[in-house]
Parts: C-alpha cells; structure tokens; sequence
C-alpha cells in the first residue's frame, strides 16, 4: 500500500490548516447516517410572534427505540441590549436544548428557567447539548423583506453570507449537567464524537430558515417560503477561538485518530488501480468541475489562505492536467496518485480539496463510531528506562529540541484562561503575573531541559524514577510515553512563538473534523465558517436522498 505522508509534513501548523472537509468531518458523517436510516424531523410547536418572540419545538424520530426533540426560546432582538458571541453575553436571538426522549413540559420549563443562567444553571436530565445562536441581521432582514413580497432573497448578498444565523455556542458532554459522552449507550443514535453537537447545529439551521419564513408570512398575504435550492444552501454560521488549540494539546490521541484515518483514506485512494475510463475518475472530473464553479463565486476574503479565485484556477488547471492523464494512459495504473503529484504545483489550499476529493472515490466506510471514537486514557509505563524516553524524543520530537529558545520572539507568550469570560486567552508573559494558571504545551522548552537530565542518567534509570526525582517533568514524560506509538498526535510549533498563528490549527477543527464550508480567519485568534452549506433538508433525508451535497451551487437571482 501507498505509504501514509511524514508527520513532519502533515503536522505543521500550515498544513494542518490547510485540511478540508471529508467524509470523516462530523457533519458529513452525521447526514450520512441520517440519510441512510431515514430520520424524521418534523415541527412539534412553532408559537412565536411576528417579532419572532416565542417557542418552539422540533421532534427527531430515530427508530422505535429512539428519538430527540430540540426546544428553542426565540427572542426578538432589544434595543440597548448588546447581542454578543461570547459566553458572558446576556442575551441571543435564540437559546436551545437537545433533550433525549420526549421533552415533556416538566423538562421544558426546567430549561427555559435554567439556560440563561448558563454557569449557574443546570440542565434537565435527559440533555445532551445547550446552544445559543444570533441571527445575521442583515441577511436575516433581508431575507424576511424579499420573501414578505413574494420573492427570493438576493442570492447576490446571501451568497456571502451563506447563512441566517450563527451559532454562538454549543455545550454538551457534561457541562452544566448535560449527559456526559461517556455515558451514551452503545446503541445510543449520536454514539459517535460531536454528533450530538452537530445534530443540534442543523436544528438550529432548520429554525433560523422556519423563523424567516414564519416572520416574513406575518407581514402580509403575498409571503412564500425560501425555495429549496436556498434550504439547502443557507447553512448556520459559526466561530470559534483559542479554546480549540487548547483542545489539540488536551486530546491528542483524538487529533491522532481523526488525521491517521483521513491520511489512511488517502493512501489507499492513492493506491486504486484504474483505467483512464474507469467510473471513479468520471466522478473525480464531475467533483473538480464543482469545485472549480463553487470556488469561483466564493465572495470571502482570505487573510492566511490563498484567494478563492486562485483555487479555482488552480482547480480548473488540475482538472485540464487530469484529462491529459486520461487521454495517455495506456494500461490501468495509479492515476490517482499521478493526479495526486500533479496538484503538487499547486498552494496546499487546493492540493488538499484533491486529496478530500480523492477519499470520496473510495466504498463508503462502515461502522464510522467505531473508526472515530479513541480511548483518550492512554496508560504510560513508569517502567520506560530512561534510554529509549531519549529515543523517542530523538525519533518524534526533533521539531522541539531544534527550536531556537535563545531567540527574543520564541518565549514570547503564556496560554491561560480569562478569570472574567471565562474563555482561553493568550498574551505576552511580560504582561502576565509570575505565577499564573499557564496552560501552554511548552515541548520545546520541557524537552530542552529534559534532555539533559535523562544523558546524565543511567540509561537503565526508569521513568517512574525521573518523574519522582524531578516532578516538573512528570506530565511531559507521561505524554512522551502514551503517544509514542502514534505518528499524528501533536501540532509541531512552539506555541509560545511571537509569530505562532494559532487560526491555523482553530481551521483544522472546523474545517477537517467538524465540516465547515467557507471557514475564514477572523484575526490569527478565530475562525468564522458556515456548517451544514448544501445540506440536505429534513424531507429529503426522510426520503434517503441528498447525500451528495459537496460543493453546493449558488441560487440564481
């Protein structure tokens, strides 16, 4: 088989940004099996005002063991009242719960008192996610105004935008008493990583399009609803920040799991036989030609990542180069991995939408829980001798024993939390106290002091022995020891660096493992995208249709 790329290229921040939605990215995962097992989502109660002040209530039937209903309180927007992405806000357009079972009004009431309250609240048992979202006002207006007169929206302002509302948070897995993941059963429908989140996304999505149709339907009898081609292309807006550089240090057996799959998918796609007229490259051809279209009228403007119009050039040149491939090729042979090295040419931006596109011409992959879920709980043996600790620094970390600690910008920041937002901060140490909650993963620094200690050791010394002789090294050795027999576990820089970009690994969340379309740096601190872009909607995956929703095309004004 092909061999799987080096670490040391996938691991760089640059290239780990650079990573694109698959078919492993949570929300694809999530509609598969949705599609496949036809789930109905149908609207239990919608009594909201012409001002969008109300409740609402959505029903999920799974099968005859298991359902969802997802609760919503709709606020109209207040005059005076800051409407704010973060958690210590005090007011969003909507707030919702994913609840198991039938919400029941003992449960709802229990929500609708406690969600506010947001660290001082507690959820109703049976909740598996807390959300918050804010409606885009200009879209959301404009889409409300257009459909009150009987017309579409402007695709020419939505298409910016791509959606009505944004997500500005989505708690689950045992925080404020929602249901831990741990505790899902085996046979539990969201038993896969972030499905609980991204179900309740795309009910969110659902009820931002429901609430301008409802709005726009109460301001006059000539209202219609949004077109199915703009239900399917509206998605729900998100943003994320620092925390999520903080989950790769904190989950590093997940970041290797997720990227050892994607890059195995990879090379076995890179290793198919084929004829120049085989299916799978018509296929291939068919999702460049998409790519190429989409790239073209996306209106985002990039500050880390190359510009749509230059993708979609460079998309348009690999599709022109794969036609040429087909057109020589004599015997069936690797045409995809020679499509493969062709994009070389090309930014990483487009080399890796190839490499998603590649994954797809493989058979659908079975038991997708079982191929993402990871034990985090890794046991590191304290009877390691001290000897091969230094192989594997020497074999896995020469990245961090090379970075240059003399260099004025390399120790330049300190990772903590805000005592006040509540929320992942990073700024200079010397703007910082001596002693603070540090929460960076310092490896170089760690390791250029530990190496030292371990050469002047007996080789024989253990690790239990080290990490009792010198306890500040204890939670660097224990690291080194349960990864050291994966390859994909650790963003390779000094996260401490002056000119470290940290939106670059915030991107690879997004985009490669939660599927975000879009997703543009906001700052080199967060990451704006849209989820569920070209998703199919609940009638169509009732009916186990729309799978295929890469690349979704713009409607026409």
């Amino acid at each position: 088989m092909m061999q799987l790329r080096d670490p040391g290229v996938v691991m760089t921040p640059d290239a780990l940004g650079a990573l694109q939605p698959t078919r492993f990215s949570a929300s694809r995962t999530l509609i598969t099996r949705m599609v496949q097992e036809r789930w109905v989502i149908s609207r239990a109660e919608f009594t909201i005002d012409a001002a969008g002040q109300g409740n609402a209530r959505y029903h999920v039937a799974v099968n005859d063991d298991w359902s969802f209903e997802f609760v919503v309180f709709s606020n109209a927007p207040k005059e005076g009242v800051e409407r704010t992405d973060r958690i210590i806000g005090s007011h969003w357009d909507m707030m919702g719960a994913l609840i198991e079972g039938a919400a029941g009004d003992e449960r709802i009431e229990q929500t609708k008192r406690e969600l506010p309250k947001l660290y001082g609240g507690r959820a109703a048992p049976g909740t598996l996610i807390w959300c918050r979202a804010n409606r885009s006002m200009r879209a959301f207006d404009l889409t409300v105004e257009a459909l009150s007169r009987g017309e579409q929206p402007p695709a020419r302002v939505l298409g910016a935008v791509c959606y009505l509302m944004r997500n500005t948070g989505l708690d689950g897995n045992g925080t404020f008493g929602t249901r831990s993941f741990a505790a899902y059963e085996a046979d539990h429908p969201l038993r896969t990583p972030y499905h609980a989140q991204m179900l309740t996304s795309y009910l969110m999505r659902e009820f931002s399009l429901d609430l301008a149709e409802h709005m726009a339907a109460a301001q006059g009898p000539d209202a219609v609803g949004l077109s199915p081609e703009f239900r399917r292309f509206l998605g729900l807006g998100n943003a994320s920040g620092l925390g999520l550089v903080l989950f790769a240090k904190n989950h590093p057996q997940m970041v290797d799991r997720w990227i050892t799959l994607r890059e195995s998918s990879l090379a076995e796609a890179r290793d198919m036989v084929l004829a120049a007229d085989s299916p799978e490259l018509d296929r291939l051809d068919s999702l460049l030609e998409r790519a190429v279209s989409y790239k073209a009228k996306d209106r985002m403007r990039y500050t880390f990542q190359p510009a749509a119009q230059l993708v979609s050039s460079e998309l348009a040149e690999l599709r022109s180069r794969l036609a040429a491939l087909r057109e020589i090729s004599g015997e069936p042979g690797n045409l995809l991995d020679s499509i493969y090295q062709e994009a070389t040419d090309f930014t990483s931006e487009t080399q890796e939408i190839l490499c998603a596109l590649l994954m797809e011409l493989l058979p659908a992959p079975q038991n997708m829980p079982s191929l993402i879920t990871v034990e985090e709980h890794a046991p590191a043996s304290p009877a390691t001798p001290a000897g091969e600790l230094l192989d594997v620094i020497a074999k896995d970390y020469g990245w961090a024993t090379s970075v240059d600690l003399d260099d004025p910008s390399a120790l330049h920041f300190g990772w903590y939390k805000s005592a006040n937002a509540e929320e992942p901060r990073r700024g200079p140490l010397k703007d910082l106290p001596t002693v603070f909650d540090d929460m960076t993963l310092d490896l170089p620094e760690k390791l250029q002091q530990l190496v030292p200690l371990l050469r002047d050791m007996d080789p024989a010394t253990t690790a239990g022995s080290v990490a009792r002789q010198f306890p500040e090294y204890r939670v660097t050795i224990e690291r080194l020891l349960a990864l050291r027999d994966t390859a994909y576990h650790t963003v390779r820089a000094n996260t401490r660096d002056e000119h470290f970009n940290p939106a670059h690994i915030i991107r690879l969340f997004n985009s490669a493992f939660y599927g975000l379309d879009k997703t543009k740096e906001d700052g080199p601190v967060g990451v704006v995208g849209v989820l569920f872009h070209g998703a199919p909607t609940p009638a169509e995956i009732a009916s186990g249709s729309g799978q295929d929703w890469l690349f979704p095309a713009e409607p026409e004004d």
